[in-house]
């Protein structure tokens, strides 16, 4: 069973210079409240206000459809539960405070927590908690989700730049027809290395949810998980280091977790709605949740619904499925090695879509140079890069006939390996020679 994650979206994002909701004060705890699709601005302050409750920041999409998002994040002094307090300490006016919580959809706190280091926090089976159930935490992929294969690294420099993975996927066969050109991915990671050899000139733009800022400096990596991420996506095709699936696609940095892998959860929700806000194609998240959540799902739907393929890792947990990867709104992909086996660590469950390359896989190394890292997160971005070579083609989002999946689907073939179930894999490995027409 899963558990509840709940996140909030962001509106304007257009301004380089928007400026990050103040910290909350000191012994103070933050909490995002997320209202009906339709409350706009005046109509959470007014519901706010009925809870003598005041907005440290507003983020909505302002738009009129019934996938809008709208969100208020809340400061309460310590000592306060705002999920445990509406009715009791927050509420001097009942009648108001009734009308008010007819419009809030869900509370939650705004979880920091150190996503990498966090891999102990697994997606175990659990009871879906309450309306007003805390989130229970967010993780990284575990299991050696960016853990370093220092043989694998050290014999780098006397292999092709296609790495077993590509070819495994056989994107070299996609290539004389379609490398992915101009088709927007958006990496929702740690931001990108736009320095690196295998990726300079690719990166277009970003957005750093830590600052609030289009500002490159503030959206490049420190970390070094999106980059080795991006080199699967979108690394150069020069005869030197590694190519990626779709070497000529355009990355875009969306940065949501800070040097040590830390991030607020309502960073990430607001990552994943400047992806959509700004029309990419294609999203990629290498990182995930162990819980699920109205307000995650509204991020994820709106995101859709503006056309964006939202590609993620199913999780390293050997069990079920993390989130947003659990989200029929997104395409959930497992791990495998090289020799068509499942990873052990690879998440599994009906929630499956395919499987990839996700052991020992060779990609760009923040800073310059190659690692090998093994886990779903590497193993996303090999379908994120197919989906860019569907998308380079004509077709649109996630859904339809004519949508991204169903093309990615018709190129997968099960992995024949013994044992190997459909929650495992999915509809299996995708081939890029089925996918370029």
């Amino acid at each position: 069973m899963k558990k509840l994650l709940t996140g909030l979206m962001i509106a304007a994002f257009a301004a380089a210079n928007a400026s990050a909701a103040p910290a909350p004060k000191s012994g103070s705890k933050r909490y995002i409240v997320t209202f009906d699709a339709k409350a706009n601005q005046k109509d959470r302050d007014a519901a706010l206000g009925a809870l003598e409750l005041k907005a440290a920041k507003h983020i909505a999409t302002n738009g009129d459809t019934d996938q809008e998002v709208s969100v208020a994040l809340v400061d309460v002094p310590a000592g306060q539960s705002l999920e445990t307090g509406i009715g009791k300490a927050f509420c001097k006016n009942p009648q108001k405070c009734s009308m008010a919580v007819r419009r809030i959809v869900s509370i939650e706190a705004d979880k920091r927590v150190k996503w990498i280091e966090s891999a102990q926090v697994s997606f175990q089976a659990a009871p879906m908690p309450s309306f007003n159930g805390v989130m229970a935490g967010l993780s990284m992929p575990k299991a050696g989700a960016f853990v370093q294969n220092p043989m694998a690294s050290a014999i780098a420099a006397q292999r092709k730049e296609e790495t077993w993975g590509i070819n495994r996927v056989h994107a070299p066969a996609a290539w004389p027809i379609t490398e992915g050109k101009g088709v927007k991915v958006a990496v929702i990671d740690t931001g990108i290395d736009a320095s690196h050899p295998d990726l300079s000139g690719s990166v277009d733009g970003g957005y750093s949810a830590i600052t609030k800022t289009e500002n490159p400096a503030d959206y490049q990596d420190d970390n070094g998980h999106g980059t080795h991420v991006s080199g699967t996506i979108a690394g150069h095709r020069d005869g030197k280091g590694v190519v990626g699936v779709a070497p000529k696609a355009r990355l875009y940095a969306v940065k949501v977790l800070d040097a040590d892998g830390s991030g607020n959860l309502s960073d990430v929700i607001d990552g994943i709605v400047w992806a959509a806000k700004n029309h990419m194609d294609v999203a990629n998240m290498s990182l995930g949740a162990p819980v699920d959540s109205e307000a995650m799902h509204r991020a994820v739907r709106f995101a859709r619904g503006s056309g964006v393929v939202i590609v993620a890792a199913a999780g390293n947990s050997g069990q079920s499925v993390g989130f947003p990867g659990a989200y029929d709104d997104t395409i959930a992909v497992a791990a495998s090695d090289s020799a068509d086996k499942l990873a052990g660590f690879s998440s599994r469950g009906p929630e499956v879509d395919f499987i990839a390359p996700g052991v020992d896989v060779l990609s760009a190394k923040m800073g310059g140079g190659f690692a090998s890292y093994s886990g779903t997160s590497m193993a996303s971005p090999h379908v994120a890069g197919l989906a860019a070579l569907v998308v380079s083609q004509g077709y649109v989002g996630l859904n339809g006939p004519d949508g991204v999946f169903a093309q990615l689907k018709k190129a997968a073939t099960p992995l024949a390996t013994q044992g190997l179930t459909a929650e495992m894999q999915g509809a299996g490995m995708i081939d890029a020679g089925k996918l370029a027409r």
